[in-house]
């Protein structure tokens, strides 16, 4: 089996997020056990920073942030994955891909780089402006894998896929991000998303701001509002999410909530075949089911957002550790903690979300008004935050003087170079296309009419 660590700016106290990819259809993957993730004979090494890991081959040192961190960031696309070797075989768009959708309006051309808003394994995250009435979009980088693909290069391909054909699923919600261009070239996939400036929600965590490193109680109500909206509305449509936290959650200019980065998504229907076994997500938030391989559904999204909820109130997790085998066996052996001066209603919620059995957990999807009316929101007015009245007043008022300045992401980001940007637009313009690029239907382009309601308003309407 391959083991990868990637890159990773965090101090070694604390162990890097992971995406743990089993087997599809095997309880327990070769080599998997429950009480940790780690390789046969493996017996446990301090995840240190900027370091990769093969059985066969001594450490590498590799180059990471120096910047200081008073909490702990599990990495927005950063992601170790344990696989096999195995050959992938095809990768097929999925059946739902509507062909006439697909007309391209837009090319890389048209679209200028300002900044890095995020780095991970696979690509970047530019914020990108269109030349032409000069909107903002965040642009989403997958390089593709090479023609001789294994399981590790072809699974993040597989996962672009399903994202891209979520996000022209999930089109009105006012939670969840939205997919405007899906481009691609030689190398690489290309999906032009709504740029929403107000940044990460762990930014806000971590920059010392008025809240401090951990929100009130009421303002922890307000965001879990908005994320169980977006995530309640993912389950209707059949889609369970997985990968809730809060470098996913983004904040709006007015303040509101969006959740982004689909690519650990699922969609899933109620036969067997369908059922989700992978093990995939961040180690300190993967619930007890995932982690033992079972079968699991949307009550894993519930169990999420117990854990965030939890995160925003006392600045952790609930289950951490400096070795991956800790965390992951606290997840399935540990006693939940709640702190003292959490008060009763908080203690309520997060032990009805965080049962490690599922079936006696918060099932919020069958009683959401319960959910809804539980004591934890009892200053919450549900029908005005559907509605994102303005009467509604965000805990967070992003300061945006200069969307171009992406003043709201974290400096690791935007002060990176965007040369790779245009090498790679230049290289794709000059080219025919080759064997990489046989994805035929990727490519994507919303409604003018959809674009024009929900596309990123032009830079002077923010002056």
């Amino acid at each position: 089996m391959l083991f990868t660590f990637d890159e990773d700016p965090e101090p070694p106290d604390v162990a890097p997020p992971v995406a743990y990819e089993g087997q599809p259809g095997h309880l327990h993957p070769p080599g998997f056990q429950p009480q940790g993730l780690k390789p046969p004979g493996f017996k446990g090494t301090p995840s240190t920073p900027g370091s990769k890991f093969h059985p066969d081959s001594n450490f590498h040192q590799m180059e990471f942030s120096k910047s200081p961190r008073n909490r702990r960031r599990s990495s927005v696309y950063r992601r170790l994955s344990v696989r096999s070797t195995s050959s992938a075989g095809g990768i097929n768009i999925p059946s739902g891909f509507n062909e006439e959708e697909c007309a391209v309006k837009k090319s890389l051309g048209d679209f200028v780089p300002l900044r890095v808003l995020g780095q991970g394994a696979y690509g970047k995250v530019h914020l990108v402006k269109d030349k032409h009435n000069g909107r903002l979009y965040a642009q989403k980088q997958i390089r593709k894998p090479q023609i001789d693909v294994l399981d590790d290069t072809a699974s993040h391909v597989k996962r672009t896929l399903a994202e891209r054909h979520i996000l022209t699923q999930v089109t009105h919600h006012a939670n969840i991000v939205k997919l405007f261009y899906a481009l691609q070239d030689h190398d690489r996939f290309y999906l032009l998303l709504e740029y929403i400036p107000g940044g990460e929600l762990f930014y806000h965590l971590t920059c010392g701001n008025a809240l401090g490193n951990v929100f009130k109680e009421d303002h922890v109500a307000f965001y879990a509002a908005e994320m169980a909206l977006g995530l309640r509305h993912l389950h209707l449509l059949g889609i369970v999410y997985r990968d809730l936290k809060p470098e996913n959650c983004l904040l709006n200019a007015a303040g509101h909530l969006v959740l982004t980065d689909f690519g650990l998504s699922k969609a899933i229907s109620n036969d067997d075949e369908s059922a989700c076994r992978l093990i995939i997500g961040t180690p300190e938030y993967m619930a007890p089911e995932i982690i033992k391989g079972d079968a699991y559904d949307y009550a894993v999204d519930w169990w999420l957002l117990g854990c965030v909820i939890y995160d925003m109130m006392t600045g952790k997790p609930p289950f951490t550790g400096k070795l991956h085998e800790v965390i992951t066996k606290k997840i399935l052996l540990a006693k939940l903690n709640l702190p003292f001066y959490l008060l009763l209603d908080a203690k309520d919620l997060l032990n009805k979300l965080l049962q490690k059995k599922p079936e006696k957990r918060f099932l919020v999807d069958e009683k959401w008004d319960l959910f809804t009316g539980h004591r934890f929101f009892r200053k919450i007015n549900w029908s005005a935050i559907v509605a994102q009245d303005e009467s509604v007043v965000p805990p967070i008022i992003p300061t945006i003087s200069d969307p171009e300045m992406a003043e709201n992401f974290s400096e690791e980001f935007t002060s990176m170079k965007v040369s790779d940007y245009e090498v790679a637009t230049a290289q794709a313009s000059g080219s025919q296309m080759n064997g990489k690029e046989l994805f035929q239907g990727f490519s994507f382009a919303a409604s003018g009419s959809y674009i024009d309601k929900f596309g990123q308003m032009r830079l002077a309407n923010y002056s």
